[in-house]
C-alpha cells in the first residue's frame, strides 16, 4: 500500500504540462512599405536636382522622371535599404520642367512597393543660384 500511495502521489509530477503562449507575445507581421513623407525636391540647379522621401520600413529607392508627364523615360536609383531615400538627377536642361514619380520597392520582409503621386519641378536658368528645400530633420 505504501508503494501504491507513493505512485499515486508522484503521478502529478509525471503529467506533462503544455504552456499556451500569450497572444500578446506573438510577433506582429511587418507592415507593407508606405511613403510617409515627401517626396521633396530638396535642391534644384540649372543641371541637377536632388529629391528625397521617407518610408515606414527599409525599402528600395527608385525615381522615374522625364520632361513629358506622359513618358517618365528616365530613372535614378540608390542601393536598397534605409528609411530616407535620396537621389540626385544629373544632366538636366536649364529652365525645363521635369515630372517625376518616387517609388520604394522591395519593402523589408514583405516585398511590397509604394509609389507617390506624380509631381514636378523646374530647373533654374543657366548660372542662376540653386533653390533649396529640405525635408525637416534631414541632413
Amino acid at each position: 500500500m505504501t508503494l501504491a500511495l507513493m505512485i499515486a502521489l508522484s503521478l502529478p509530477c509525471l503529467v506533462q504540462t503544455t504552456r499556451v503562449p500569450d497572444a500578446t507575445l506573438q510577433e506582429q507581421p511587418t507592415p507593407a512599405v508606405k511613403i510617409i513623407q515627401g517626396p521633396v525636391v530638396e535642391l534644384v540647379t540649372d543641371a541637377t536636382a536632388q529629391i528625397a522621401w521617407s518610408t515606414n520600413v527599409n525599402a528600395g529607392t527608385v525615381l522615374h522622371y522625364g520632361d513629358n508627364p506622359q513618358n517618365l523615360n528616365r530613372s535614378a536609383s540608390m542601393p536598397w535599404g534605409g528609411l530616407t531615400h535620396r537621389v540626385t538627377l544629373r544632366d538636366l536642361l536649364p529652365e525645363t520642367t521635369y515630372y517625376f514619380r518616387a517609388e520604394s520597392p522591395q519593402g523589408q520582409d514583405t516585398g511590397t512597393t509604394d509609389s507617390a503621386p506624380q509631381s514636378s519641378f523646374k530647373t533654374v536658368a543657366k548660372g542662376a543660384p540653386p533653390v533649396e528645400n529640405r525635408i525637416p530633420g534631414s541632413k
